[in-house]
């Protein structure tokens, strides 16, 4: 109920403009916001960015919020972390307290949706009221008789769902599980509770007609896939379990306790398997991770925190309103069972195998997989379904239907290996040259996939200030979508935090085989960060300058021509490694942050600086992109690797002035999104993410735009 003023610059969300990126505008659309605006710390001697300058209480709005304080109080003096920060997270819906380490431990696990109140926590509230009801129901014999214990024990169940849901926040994700919960609620109230995939799909059609571009949100497809899978892999399970106690004549055999028992855990079980199944295509999709682990950490961590931590946690938040000592008791179980789950996460989390990596599937590949999940699902059980021998009519069609299936399968399984072929050749025997010079803000990186097989990233981007990390949001996304897992050069033209702070991630996460500087050092401490990661990862450490000797990469001549021996500079920017790949005709130069002063030392050592693309040095800054360099260089295209309304202005107009008079056409990574070079022995082709193909003429002395 607050009305504030706010005095900063507004801003409207973009995209980098890079292949195999999160669509982050897309995502807040979906949330409703279309820009933002980044408030600082109060300054001395200014007025306050950001005031309250009048108040009202919106019913039932205002009512619910100080319900949700009140909680929230209640669980930050009775709870310490991490326990009150998961409690305020399942109980009131505010994630703000959940740190990364605390939601890694979760994530690596397949259980980050335990940290969020989704449609699991929901429906064991639904689930417990709905009992509880049905039970109170027993004192009313009459209504009973007449099938209204079910409909009202729904009613009840909705009702509870309603109000958590209410105290929870209005998150999407919320919301989305409360529809789904409704529905099936309302299946019961109308005698249709077996009906679970139309409520499913009642559900889905309610959450795209009252939040539309649902279906491109990560948490819907993830919701949808695990519930639709769990629904006919159950039906899948309950068929072949019956089958196993049911005689050659189809009469029910006895059960004992002892089998009754083992079909619970192993329904239990399958449970989490159907679910793991239903969301590993959408998991690799999206996070680029498998967590076999999570077959069984689900299993047995969910009804510690599902149903144990949220069910007592509730209890505690109500029961705070009538009778405070009750309540922090039952807070301190909740808290309990919360401590444990997040001990048993992190245990799993260090299994050996618990979780790994794997590279972004297309969406063909996702639709294939789940075209294999379905036919799994829906294939007859050993004949099941023609029980008397003799009826023709339905031993033909079930042979009608096995003949459909193999043809389906026939289809996959082409398109599969059609698209494992591609892929297999692309990552191993491609003869051209790719390189992508990444959109990272204000930064450098480049993507150099040699002919063959071997990578080397040139610079990792890195943010000067923040929390946001290029190498995990932009590079490693890059790098998967082209299904590359391991990287052979990481190459750091000089040792500022925007070359390469994105390094960490990658060293961590792609065991690169070779690290290479120009021999300059930092005393930045996400350097020594850096360092340490590539010895972790085992990497050979290499310096390159003027003097090292040419290699040979993929038929790529690499030659280093900066900086000259000798020179230790710290965060010299005359001090980059200034590196050039020649493939045919082509030559593709990095002169790093190399300034003026560097540039004239370059000409002067006589150092062979033709080029057909040309990485501008420094951003385009004024210090940088001499006359003379742009001469020497002679380049056909120039790429300026900055970020969008950047704070130094980059670039500088004089520079682009330069460029425009040697009739170098200038392509700027935050107008035009990543740039990408395919280089054959003859050819050439430039393009890039935003604006397609770079027309290029063919002269005698290389090529021109």
């Amino acid at each position: 109920g607050d009305k504030i003023r706010i005095t900063a610059r507004i801003r409207f969300p973009r995209d980098d403009g890079n292949p195999g990126q999160f669509d982050y505008r897309a995502w807040l659309l979906r949330q409703g916001i279309a820009a933002t605006m980044f408030v600082g710390p109060p300054k001395a001697k200014l007025p306050p960015a950001i005031s309250v300058i009048a108040h009202r209480d919106p019913l039932p709005a205002a009512m619910i919020e100080k319900i949700r304080k009140h909680i929230g109080a209640f669980i930050d003096t009775n709870l310490h972390y991490p326990e009150n920060a998961e409690m305020r997270a399942l109980i009131i819906g505010d994630r703000g307290s959940v740190d990364e380490s605390l939601r890694q431990s979760f994530a690596l696990t397949g259980m980050a949706h335990l940290l969020v109140i989704s449609g699991l926590h929901l429906g064991f509230v639904a689930a417990v009221a709905f009992f509880a009801v049905r039970l109170a129901m027993g004192l009313f014999p009459a209504l009973m008789a007449r099938g209204y214990a079910n409909p009202i024990a729904a009613t009840g169940a909705a009702t509870a769902a309603i109000a958590y849901a209410s105290i929870a926040g209005h998150h999407v994700s919320t919301i989305r599980a409360l529809v789904m919960v409704l529905s099936y609620a309302v299946s019961i109230m109308i005698g249709r509770a077996r009906e679970l995939v139309a409520s499913l799909a009642l559900a889905a059609l309610v959450i795209c007609f009252a939040l539309p571009g649902s279906t491109a949100d990560i948490g819907f497809q993830l919701s949808f896939a695990s519930v639709l899978v769990i629904v006919l892999g159950m039906r899948r399970f309950d068929s072949w379990w019956r089958r196993r106690h049911t005689s050659p004549f189809g009469l029910r055999m006895e059960l004992t306790r002892a089998n009754v028992i083992a079909e619970w855990i192993a329904g239990y079980v399958a449970v989490s398997f159907w679910a793991l199944l239903g969301t590993a295509p959408l998991t690799a999709l999206h996070f680029n991770q498998f967590s076999i682990v999570g077959l069984v950490a689900n299993a047995v961590v969910v009804p510690i925190m599902g149903f144990g931590a949220v069910i007592f946690g509730l209890g505690a938040a109500a029961m705070n309103f009538v009778w405070a000592p009750p309540a922090r008791a039952l807070l301190s179980v909740a808290g309990g069972l919360a401590h444990t789950g997040t001990y048993l996460a992190r245990w799993f989390a260090l299994w050996p195998f618990a979780w790994s990596r794997i590279f972004t599937p297309t969406i063909i590949e996702v639709a294939i997989a789940y075209g294999f999940v379905l036919l799994w699902l829906q294939s007859p059980l050993d004949r099941a379904g023609v029980r008397i021998m003799g009826e023709t009519q339905a031993i033909a069609s079930a042979t009608r239907r096995r003949a459909g299936r193999r043809i389906v399968v026939a289809i996959l399984a082409a398109a599969l290996v059609v698209d494992a072929a591609w892929w297999i050749y692309q990552r191993n025997f491609n003869p051209d040259l790719r390189v992508t010079f990444l959109s990272v803000g204000e930064g450098d990186a480049a993507v150099v996939r040699f002919p063959g097989s071997r990578v080397m990233l040139i610079d990792g981007g890195g943010s000067f200030f923040g929390a946001f990390d290029p190498g995990e949001r932009i590079v490693a996304p890059y790098l998967w979508a082209n299904k590359i897992m391991h990287v052979d050069y990481l190459v750091v033209s000089h040792p500022d935090r925007d070359h390469f702070a994105g390094f960490i991630f990658v060293a961590h996460n792609f065991t690169p085989s070779e690290f290479w500087t120009g021999g300059t050092s930092s005393p930045d401490k996400t350097y020594a960060a850096l360092i340490d990661a590539v010895r972790a990862a085992g990497s050979r450490e290499r310096r390159c300058d003027a003097s090292s000797p040419p290699m040979v990469i993929g038929d790529v001549a690499v030659r280093c021509l900066g900086p000259q021996p000798g020179v230790f500079q710290a965060k010299d920017n005359n001090a980059s490694m200034v590196m050039a790949l020649s493939y045919g005709r082509t030559t593709l130069l990095f002169p790093g942050d190399l300034e003026a002063k560097g540039e004239h030392e370059l000409i002067a050592a006589r150092a062979h600086l033709a080029a057909t693309i040309l990485k501008v040095p420094h951003h385009g800054s004024r210090t940088s992109s001499s006359d003379a360099f742009v001469e020497a260089v002679h380049p056909a295209a120039a790429v300026i690797s900055l970020g969008y309304l950047n704070r130094f202005h980059f670039p500088a107009p004089e520079v682009l002035s330069r460029y425009a008079e040697h009739h170098v056409r200038a392509l700027r990574t935050d107008e035009t999104g990543a740039v990408t070079a395919d280089v054959s022995i003859d050819s050439l082709r430039l393009w890039t993410f935003r604006g397609g193909e770079v027309r290029l003429e063919r002269r005698s002395e290389g090529f021109h735009p």
